[in-house]
Formats: structure tokens, C-alpha cells, sequence
């Protein structure tokens, strides 16, 4: 059985598949945070043009009906 060196110099192949590693989750949490703005991006276009329906239908309503309840 071989026992590895905590304290030696990493060979320059090992220096690489580290950084190689380290782009390949870097590409990953990009690519989530992709992800998540074009959700937000879509949540916001559809929030907007729901209130934008509500507030149009609210406008071509007769204004008695605008009016709120008295008790």
C-alpha cells in the first residue's frame, strides 16, 4: 500500500483536473442561475399582463360598480 505526501508539490495534471473540476461547478452554478432568472424573467411577463387584464376589465366597468359597499 502506497501512502500519499500531504506535503508534496501536485503534479501539473493534478493541478489541471482540479481546475477543470473547479470550471465544470462554476459552468454548473452559472447555468442554475440561468435557470432561475429566465423563471423570473417568465413570473414577471405573466404577472404583468395579469394585472394589466384586471386593470382593463376593472377600467370598462361601470363606475356604480367601482364605488365600495358602505355598511
Amino acid at each position: 500500500m502506497k501512502l500519499l505526501n500531504p506535503f508534496r508539490t501536485p503534479s501539473p495534471e493534478e493541478l489541471i483536473a482540479r481546475e477543470l473540476d473547479q470550471a465544470r461547478r462554476g459552468l454548473l452554478e452559472a447555468q442554475t442561475g440561468r435557470d432561475y432568472a429566465n423563471a423570473m424573467v417568465s413570473y414577471h411577463e405573466t404577472r404583468i399582463e395579469r394585472l394589466r387584464t384586471q386593470l382593463e376589465t376593472m377600467a370598462a366597468e361601470p363606475t356604480d360598480k367601482k364605488e365600495p359597499r358602505q355598511a
